[in-house]
């Protein structure tokens, strides 16, 4: 995956301060979605794009709702005035895939919604509550979308 990184000698220049930025040792962000709503959608995933391209290891958990945005083509209630969101939707989501964001889908929800991994695009992962809560909890970032 490519990383896009501001050469270091830029912290000095610029006066950048953001903690972890140019570090070795990579930050972590994890995000929870559990709804398929614009909101819940876009922010999480221009938040996980833009935290990998500062190094962060970001993985985003889809449980519930949020599972439909894991679909090839998912389908949201978008206003009129968003009409056109959703094919920048999939290209975001394949923006936080090449830059390492790790996409992965509750395996209790999925049962739960009775979906399948066949039914989910190729780029996620599968796995239970044990696994998140254990990335989670060292995160300096957590957030919820739902």
């Amino acid at each position: 995956a490519v990383r896009l990184r501001p050469p270091k000698h830029w912290a000095k220049r610029w006066g950048c301060s953001i903690p972890g930025f140019f570090s070795m040792s990579r930050k972590r962000l994890a995000l929870l979605i559990t709804r398929a709503t614009p909101e819940s959608a876009f922010a999480p995933l221009m938040m996980a794009a833009t935290a990998a391209a500062m190094d962060y290891d970001c993985k985003l958990f889809f449980a519930f709702g949020g599972l439909e945005l894991l679909r090839p083509e998912p389908v949201l209630d978008v206003p009129a005035a968003m009409a056109g969101a959703l094919p920048r939707l999939v290209e975001l989501r394949e923006i936080c895939h090449q830059q390492g964001v790790e996409m992965i889908a509750c395996s209790a929800s999925l049962d739960m919604l009775s979906l399948t991994r066949e039914q989910l695009i190729p780029q996620v992962t599968v796995a239970g509550m044990a696994t998140w809560l254990a990335f989670a909890s060292g995160a300096e970032i957590q957030l919820n979308f739902g």
